[in-house]
């Protein structure tokens, strides 16, 4: 068995780039938890033995995964770096679209590396040995956007702010790829980020803005009334338990015996209240989703939110990826996340508070996905305030 980092030789031979596309593909459809060498090896109708031979272990697979999709982003950059050759897309004025396009390719062709990258990215969050491969990852994307903006005098700061704020933004653009209003919120949004600063505010864009907020309000009305039902007893008991094993472990680590244990109960009580594994995650999001109702409620902090709410904005985008009953969480954590700190954002940017809302959800979204990168990289986070003065 391989023990040590594959070749660039090894890694991309055929063989080889087949089981590491067919560990891609589980990820996309299963998550990164859902992912075993035994089935990798049904997906590339190969052995795990021939997977332990030409790659390694599951860690080796998942590290070779992520080279993997280093090396198309490579490649990608070549496509780009071709296309762009000697145009300013800011003073195009089709930066706005080049973005939205991108990430409407992580919805479409490029769907399963958006899903692998976003797993990645969130596996390093929680796990610092895989810290360094996932800051290539994300300077690799860094690096496409300084190709794509090469002829623009403001490219280094501009490229630093997109693949921020394309960080958190394509998990929810792969999710409702096909949601016009979702679509048109986040080309407001983007509009609003590369917006000409010195020009003022229309009132006409946040009226628009805020009523595409509103609209989601109705595909989202599922997650309120579960938020409004809380469950009693022990069956709302477990369901903090599982927040809390989400919250340090992650949704992959949820099981019948994992929740037990941290419960300090039985398996059979534990699955009793919960029989199938969807429903002790569900569970555990409602909980956490009236958690991030609460906090939206109080007073606003110095940050977007918690690193443990940012997480789940994104595990939950990911695993309604995979179940449709997760969509309505996402699309409300989605649309309020800016609800409780838009003040704070629009004192930093010097504007008067509610002047421009599509800036200042825009401002959050951008900042979330900064934060994500310090949490996969074991940095420490940022305020709003530090964020807007190196963005803007």
């Amino acid at each position: 068995m391989n023990t040590q980092p594959l070749s660039a030789s090894d890694r991309n031979s055929p063989a080889s780039v087949a089981i590491i596309d067919a560990a891609r593909t589980v990820i996309a459809e299963r998550g990164l938890g859902g992912m075993s060498l035994r089935i990798v090896a049904e997906q590339a109708a190969a052995s795990v033995g021939s997977i332990n031979y030409r790659i390694g272990d599951r860690a080796a697979l998942v590290d070779a995964v992520t080279q993997r999709e280093i090396d198309l982003l490579r490649n990608e950059r070549e496509v780009w770096r071709a296309r762009m050759e000697g145009t300013d897309p800011v003073a195009a004025g089709v930066l706005a679209d080049l973005v939205c396009e991108w990430l409407d390719g992580g919805a479409r062709q490029r769907r399963v590396s958006a899903i692998v990258a976003a797993e990645l990215i969130l596996k390093a969050s929680r796990d610092i040995a895989a810290a360094p491969l996932a800051g290539a990852l994300m300077a690799e994307q860094a690096a496409l956007w300084r190709d794509i903006l090469n002829a623009s005098p403001h490219g280094e700061r501009l490229s630093d702010l997109i693949s921020a704020y394309c960080r958190d933004e394509q998990p929810f653009s792969v999710l409702f790829a096909d949601m016009l209003d979702y679509r048109l919120l986040r080309h407001s949004t983007v509009r609003a980020l590369l917006r000409d600063r010195t020009a003022p505010a229309r009132p006409e864009w946040g009226v628009w803005h805020m009523g595409l907020v509103d609209r989601l309000a109705e595909p989202a009305a599922a997650a309120l009334d579960a938020g409004d039902h809380a469950p009693q007893g022990m069956r709302a008991r477990l369901a903090e338990d599982i927040a809390d094993l989400i919250i340090s472990d992650g949704v992959d680590a949820v099981g019948h015996r994992s929740v037990a244990q941290a419960a300090g109960v039985a398996v059979s009580s534990v699955a009793h209240h919960y029989p199938t594994l969807r429903d002790l995650v569900f569970g555990g999001v409602e909980a956490l989703y009236r958690r991030m109702r609460a906090e939206l409620k109080q007073a606003a902090g110095a940050a977007p939110s918690g690193s443990a709410v940012i997480r789940l904005t994104h595990e939950t985008a990911l695993a309604a990826s995979r179940d449709d009953a997760f969509s309505p969480f996402a699309i409300d954590m989605r649309r309020r996340r800016a609800e409780n700190v838009h003040e704070d954002v629009a004192r930093a940017l010097g504007i008067a508070p509610g002047a421009d809302r599509a800036l200042t959800q825009a401002v959050v979204v951008a900042a979330i996905g900064r934060h994500v990168g310090l949490l996969a990289t074991g940095q420490p986070p940022e305020t709003l305030a530090t964020f807007v003065a190196r963005s803007f």
